[in-house]
C-alpha cells in the first residue's frame, strides 16, 4: 500500500525545487517541505512526549502547517488541525478531548492554554544533516490526523483517520481523477474542515503545486480574482457555496483560469443550476460531484456531471447503484464499508460502537444520510437526525441550541435551517428569553452573537434571532420543529 511520506519524500528527492505550496506571499518547494518538517520531527522525537499522543497544529493557511502536519506523523504523532477562526473555548474543548502533547503554532493566541505551545518557525534550526528514520513515522494502523467536527452533546467529537485510511482514499482519487497530469491545485478549505484532504495529500503525493487562498482573500473578491487569475490552477477542490460565490463574478470563467480542467465538489449538495453554469463558463473543464463524510476520509463515491445527467434529473445523484462501498439499510441510511472508514471517535467508544458496527463480518459507519436509489443512481435526500451541512461545514442543530441556550438571557431556543430551492442557505434561531424583551431585537441579537462568538465558529451562529413569548408545540407535545421550519422556507 503506498506510504503518503515516503511519495512526498520521493518527489523532494526527485524534483527538490518542484514548488510543493504557494500563497500569495510565501511559496516552499518540495526540498525545503521535507528538510522543515524533519526540523519539526527531529525536535519532537527529542522532547519526552508519549509515544502516539495527538498534536496539535494552529493557525491559517500557511506553508508552516503543512510542514507542523508532516513533521508529528513523522515523529509519530497525530496532527490534530484547528484553524485560527477557532474560538477560544472551542480550542480548550478539543485540547481536553484530545489529550493533547504540545500546540505547535503559526499565529499567536489570545490566551494560555496550559499546554507547551511552539512556533513552528522556532523548531526549524539551520541546514545540516537532519533526517528522521521511517521507523519513526506513523504507521499503517497508526492515527495520522484527528478532525474535530460538531458534536450533538456539545461537544466536538475527534474523527479518528489511520495512515491506511489516507493511502487508500489518495489511491481511491489517483484511480478516478486526472491528478497525476502536471498541474496546480486549489486549496480553498481551511485545515480544520476535511474537505482540505481532497487537495492536500493527492497533490504532494503527486509532486503538483498547491495553490492556498485565504479567508482574508475571500473576503476581498479584487484579492481573490487577482490571484485566481495568476495561479494556473487545473484542479478547483471546493465547496459548491464557495462557487456559488465566484459564480456572482462575471468575470470568473475560462478565459480568467485557462488551465482549469478539473472540478471537484464535495462537503454539500452541488445544486444542477450551479453545475449547469459551471459547464458554460467553463466548456473545457469536467465537473465530478463527490459524496463522502468526515468519518469516511473526505468522500467513496462521485458522479461525473454531464448534460444528460441533468437533463434527467432535477438533482444530482451521489454514486451509481454499482458502488460497492455504498448501501441502504431498511429505514433509508446510507451506509458506508470499505478501507477509508474511520477507526472511530477519540476517546468515545460509546459513540464509536453506535456508528460503527459491524455488520456481516464488515465493520460499517452510519451516515446518518438518508438516501434513495432511481434510474441506476444513488440519491441523498436528508439527514436522520438534527445534523446539516450548510456551505460545507457539517453541524449539529443541537450543539448550537444549547450553547445558545446556555446564555443568561436565554430561557430556551431552537434552530431552524432556511431553506431555498432545497438547500441549506443559512440558520434561523427562535429564542424565548427569560425576562420580556425591553430593549430593541436588533440589539439583543448583537448581544446573543457577541455572546456565542466565544463558544461557536462563525459558521455555527445562526444569520437571524427571532424573538417568541413561548415555542410552539405539535400534537406529541413536542417543539413543533416542523412548523417553525415551513416558516423559514424562503
Amino acid at each position: 500500500m503506498l506510504s503518503i511520506l515516503a511519495a512526498i519524500q520521493n518527489v523532494a528527492l526527485q524534483q527538490p525545487q518542484k514548488t510543493a505550496y504557494q500563497t500569495n506571499r510565501e511559496s516552499l518547494t518540495y526540498s525545503e517541505l521535507w528538510y522543515l518538517s524533519d526540523c519539526v520531527a527531529q525536535y519532537l522525537l527529542a522532547q519526552d512526549l508519549k509515544r502516539k499522543q495527538p498534536i496539535v497544529v494552529y493557525g491559517h493557511m500557511s506553508p508552516l502547517q503543512i510542514v507542523a502536519f508532516l513533521g508529528a506523523v513523522k515523529a509519530g504523532h497525530p496532527y490534530v488541525p484547528v484553524d485560527s477562526s477557532t474560538p477560544s473555548e472551542r480550542l480548550q474543548l478539543i485540547i481536553e478531548a484530545s489529550e493533547a502533547c504540545m500546540l505547535l503554532k503559526t499565529e499567536s493566541l489570545s490566551a494560555p492554554f496550559f499546554i507547551p505551545e511552539v512556533e513552528v518557525s522556532d523548531m526549524i534550526t539551520q541546514p545540516s544533516t537532519i533526517s528522521v528514520e521511517p521507523s519513526s513515522w506513523v504507521q499503517e494502523r497508526d492515527i495520522y490526523y484527528i478532525i474535530y467536527t460538531s458534536g450533538s452533546t456539545g461537544k466536538p467529537k475527534g474523527v479518528q483517520i489511520t495512515a491506511n485510511n489516507l493511502a487508500h482514499f489518495v489511491a481511491w482519487m489517483n484511480k478516478h481523477f486526472p491528478l497525476q497530469e502536471s498541474g496546480v491545485f486549489l486549496n480553498q478549505a481551511p485545515y480544520s474542515f476535511d474537505l482540505s484532504v481532497m487537495d492536500l495529500y493527492p497533490a504532494l503525493v503527486n509532486g503538483q503545486t498547491l495553490y492556498a487562498i485565504t479567508q482574508e482573500q475571500i473576503a476581498y473578491p479584487k484579492s481573490l480574482f487577482d490571484a485566481l487569475a495568476t495561479a494556473e490552477i487545473r484542479v478547483w477542490t471546493s465547496t459548491p457555496s464557495f462557487a456559488k460565490m465566484c459564480l456572482m463574478n462575471k468575470e470568473w470563467h475560462q478565459e480568467l483560469m485557462p488551465a482549469l480542467d478539473t472540478f471537484l465538489f464535495c462537503g454539500e449538495v452541488l445544486p444542477v443550476s450551479v453545475a449547469q453554469e459551471l459547464m458554460q463558463r467553463f466548456p473545457q473543464a469536467t465537473i465530478f460531484n463527490l459524496y463522502g463524510p468526515t468519518e469516511t476520509t473526505v468522500a467513496v463515491s462521485f458522479v461525473e456531471v454531464s448534460s444528460a445527467l441533468l437533463e434527467q434529473f432535477d438533482q444530482l445523484p451521489i454514486a451509481p447503484l454499482s458502488e460497492p462501498n455504498l448501501s441502504l439499510v431498511e429505514d433509508g441510511e446510507i451506509i458506508i464499508s470499505g478501507p477509508t472508514v474511520s477507526a472511530g471517535y477519540l476517546g468515545a467508544p460509546d459513540l464509536t460502537q453506535k456508528a460503527f458496527p459491524t455488520i456481516n463480518s464488515q465493520r460499517i459507519y452510519k451516515t446518518g444520510d438518508i438516501g434513495y436509489e432511481k434510474d441506476g443512481y444513488l440519491f441523498f435526500s436528508g439527514r436522520k437526525d438534527f445534523q446539516v451541512k450548510l456551505h460545507g461545514y457539517r453541524l449539529e442543530i443541537e450543539e448550537i441550541e444549547k450553547q445558545i441556550g446556555n446564555l443568561p438571557p436565554v430561557s430556551s431556543c431552537v434552530v431552524v435551517p432556511v431553506l431555498k430551492d432545497g438547500e441549506i442557505v443559512s440558520l434561523n434561531a427562535f429564542v424565548v428569553l427569560r425576562e420580556p424583551l425591553l430593549e430593541s431585537a436588533f440589539k439583543m441579537t448583537k448581544q446573543l452573537k457577541s455572546l456565542l462568538s466565544e463558544y461557536l465558529p462563525s459558521y455555527m451562529i445562526p444569520k437571524a434571532f427571532k424573538y417568541m413569548d413561548t415555542l410552539p408545540l405539535n400534537t406529541n407535545g413536542k417543539v413543533d420543529r416542523k412548523g417553525l421550519a415551513v416558516m423559514e422556507t424562503v
